[in-house]
């Protein structure tokens, strides 16, 4: 069962995030901000990163960065409701993207295919 981290700061998204994946056989991990964030990829190694763009405390783009010095083969999903921050998130080194609001089977299959692309499932 792949384990996927899930940072995002709005409770209520993440809560229902974590839902989705968890009903479709994910273990998840989740954190409020960026550095709770970072802090759940040294404890537990997930297996991708979903990741919101615009938080409190530490962003997104910050994240993806640290994330890509801490454990630089784990996909990373970014997600924001702003396309411009996305481009620039795939820029920096998300895997792949995906602009609010998003169905159900868009972030599964977004998940998916970067988990079969993964060096990790090699």
């Amino acid at each position: 069962m792949p384990h996927v981290l899930i940072i995002e700061d709005d409770e209520d998204l993440r809560t229902v995030l974590a839902g989705v994946l968890e009903s479709a056989g994910y273990s998840v991990t989740q954190a409020d901000e960026g550095g709770a964030g970072l802090k759940a990829a040294r404890t537990r190694r997930p297996d991708i990163v979903l990741s919101d763009i615009v938080m409190e405390g530490m962003e997104g783009i910050a994240v993806i960065m640290a994330l890509r010095k801490l454990i630089s083969d784990v996909p990373i999903l970014a997600m924001s409701g702003n396309a411009m921050y996305l481009g620039n998130s795939a820029k920096l080194g998300a895997d792949a993207v995906l602009l609010k609001p998003f169905t159900r089977e868009m972030l599964l299959q977004s998940l998916e295919r970067l988990l079969q692309n993964s060096p990790l499932s090699a």
